[in-house]
């Protein structure tokens, strides 16, 4: 089973509820350097997380010093697996185009302002009952195309993305190398649509993250 991996900017986020973290999510805490106390509260629950915890002391007060830390950690847990998932928990949003970059090259990388938003162990729920096309779609909601499709569209500005389904299926086919045909890329649109991600409204994608 692959690692899930949440990055946390403790400098840019502040208070976070370490119990909200589920089993099996590996958690880098990055610290800046004039946070030098936590609360004890905090501690306990860091040392419930066990070995799923990992601080990491920031040294020096340079200029995005934290950021180059987190991005250095990243990197060391994409090389050591592909398929890592990873969440950089900040609201900074100096990240973007690192996880742009990165996405654009296959990785499940992203960035998230809050726990809730960064949805940490959680699947798209199943439609009540789909049918034909749909249903199979529905059943290979978590196949890497679907999560490079979406790791491609959370990583771009939502001004960005592509507001007609006709623009969404060229942007795809473009991300995917122009592998995968477009037929195939109408059915992912399909699939994102019955998994409650984007909507389609006569042509026009609404998106829902």
């Amino acid at each position: 089973m692959n690692e899930n991996v949440l990055l946390v900017d403790y400098e840019n986020i502040g208070k976070i509820d370490l119990a909200a973290i589920p089993e099996g999510v590996r958690v880098p805490f990055f610290f800046g350097a004039s946070q030098r106390t936590v609360p004890t509260d905090f501690l306990k629950a860091a040392l419930r997380l066990g070995e799923r915890f990992v601080p990491i002391d920031i040294e020096g007060q340079g200029k995005n010093a934290l950021d180059f830390h987190l991005a250095f950690y990243l990197g060391e847990y994409l090389a050591r697996d592909p398929h890592t998932a990873c969440v950089i928990l900040s609201k900074d949003k100096g990240f973007d185009p690192l996880v742009r970059h990165l996405v654009r090259r296959g990785f499940r990388v992203r960035r998230a302002n809050t726990m809730t938003e960064a949805q940490l162990g959680t699947a798209p729920a199943a439609p009540a009952a789909p049918r034909g096309a749909r249903a199979a779609a529905a059943a290979r909601r978590d196949t890497p195309l679907a999560e490079g499709a979406l790791g491609l569209l959370e990583g771009t500005q939502k001004l960005r993305r592509p507001r007609k389904r006709k623009g969404l299926v060229a942007v795809l086919h473009s991300h995917f190398a122009k592998k995968v045909p477009e037929a195939e890329l109408q059915r992912l649109i399909d699939q994102l649509i019955d998994a409650g991600k984007l909507s389609d409204n006569g042509g026009a994608i609404t998106y829902h993250f």
